[in-house]
């Protein structure tokens, strides 16, 4: 069937599509050299290591060819994007493949996927394995996480036509990374930009409210005052909601983001303050207790010290009920609180949130979803326009407008000083 549906659960990934096939399909699989092409929108450039990896328990390989969407060189900035190539391209060379790359560019979004795996003989196709699908090389799109679409196909003519469309798209709209096509293009100059920023949210929780234990009070406990003894005697807290809380974590650091930092290095919008991504990276690097206090909250929440607060908290919730202090609560009460604290321990983006006050966000929509882009930066170039006074991201935004380079986003030797010294 040349139609597969590519999904782990109700078929394969596009990834064990393709390895079944090589193995079941291809003749002198490891005598003839093989190629592995590549065509995606969006990349996930940490995959395809991996599949190179499985691709030679199968085949001889020997190169791979990656063409990908423009705009998903600011994902990381053209630098970073440069940097992570370069550095794959060293490590696929010690294991003697050629890796070859080119992001391509139309006036709307590259959205074409494609896979083939080429087997040469003297220079020509021998054998060939195309997957034509909706899949992106992404772990959602290729490893099967999503639910996609692909058409399967293994004869000589449909690899050739691949080849040949794939060398059409090559040259005819790839371009380098630092490319002149954002000069043309005004939308992808202002989709660069905004990726090539984060967007800070405060938030003002309390990791109490997280940790601690929701429970109900009777009327009897409500007659007694704020709060009864025998609940304050077992680290009850009074709130929108009476919690309990039982697990120490009153000597985990804290640190606040500078206010003279939000002030000269983001801009306001709808979606939250836009910083500049290397001004927010240089700034977390001064976040030196951040580790601590992850480390602190995860001492404190090991599962074997959670089992033995569990326990006695259970023990203690009983007591309480039977007091008529607290309503009754279903069974699984306490081992929703325990997986919601596991949960919480593996999240280091909300852990790191807690201890900074601030959570960094990237652009949350891609190139595809224009309107939803243009919105967001025109409120961003109305807080320009209408504020009295000028700062360090405005100044930087100005200039990637002016110039189409987004790469001036980034902090230069001055600003760097000035952030850290802010961060004293």
């Amino acid at each position: 069937m040349p139609l597969h549906i590519l999904n782990r659960k109700h078929g394969k990934s596009a990834k064990a599509l393709i390895l079944e096939h090589l193995e079941s399909r291809f003749e002198k699989r490891k005598q003839r050299v093989h190629e592995f092409w590549i065509l995606t929108c969006y990349l996930d450039l940490d995959l395809i290591e991996e599949v190179v990896s499985d691709l030679r328990e199968t085949v001889k390989l020997k190169e791979v060819y990656l063409a990908f969407n423009f705009a998903e060189v600011y994902k990381k900035g053209p630098s970073e994007t440069r940097k992570a190539l370069l550095a794959l391209t060293a490590r696929l060379r010690r294991l003697k493949i050629s890796f070859t790359w080119r992001p391509l560019a139309c006036s709307h979004l590259m959205h074409s996927k494609g896979y083939a795996v080429i087997q040469r003989r003297m220079g020509e196709i021998s054998a060939g394995l195309l997957l034509t699908t909706s899949a992106n090389f992404t772990k959602p799109g290729f490893y099967g996480e999503n639910l996609e679409l692909g058409f399967l196909c293994a004869t000589g003519k449909d690899t050739r036509t691949f080849e040949e469309t794939y060398n059409y798209l090559w040259d005819n709209l790839g371009c380098d990374i630092d490319s002149a096509i954002l000069k043309e293009d005004s939308y992808l100059l202002r989709y660069a930009i905004l990726a090539s920023g984060l967007f800070l949210h405060k938030w003002s929780g309390q990791l109490s409210k997280h940790t601690g234990i929701k429970y109900n009070l009777t009327k009897l406990a409500k007659e007694k005052g704020a709060i009864a003894p025998e609940l304050a005697a077992v680290g009850f807290e009074a709130g929108d909601s009476f919690t309990r809380q039982i697990l120490d974590l009153n000597d985990l650091p804290r640190k606040e983001v500078p206010t003279s930092f939000i002030t000269r290095f983001t801009i306001e919008t709808y979606w939250g303050r836009w910083c500049p991504a290397d001004a927010w990276e240089l700034l977390k690097t001064t976040f030196s207790g951040s580790e601590e206090f992850i480390y602190r909250f995860r001492s404190a929440t090991n599962e074997e010290e959670l089992q033995r607060i569990k326990a006695e908290a259970l023990e203690i919730q009983k007591n309480l009920i039977n007091q008529g202090l607290i309503e009754p609560v279903s069974e699984d009460h306490l081992d929703r609180w325990y997986e919601r604290i596991l949960e919480l321990r593996e999240n280091d983006r909300r852990l790191e949130r807690f201890f900074t006050g601030y959570e960094a966000h990237p652009l949350p929509y891609t190139a595809e979803q224009r309107s939803d882009v243009l919105e967001i930066f025109e409120s961003l170039e109305e807080a320009i326009e209408l504020s009295r006074n000028t700062n360090t991201a405005k100044g930087k935004v100005a200039l990637a407008l002016e110039t189409s380079d987004p790469n001036l986003l980034k902090m230069d030797r001055s600003e760097r000083r000035t952030i850290r010294n802010l961060a004293k």
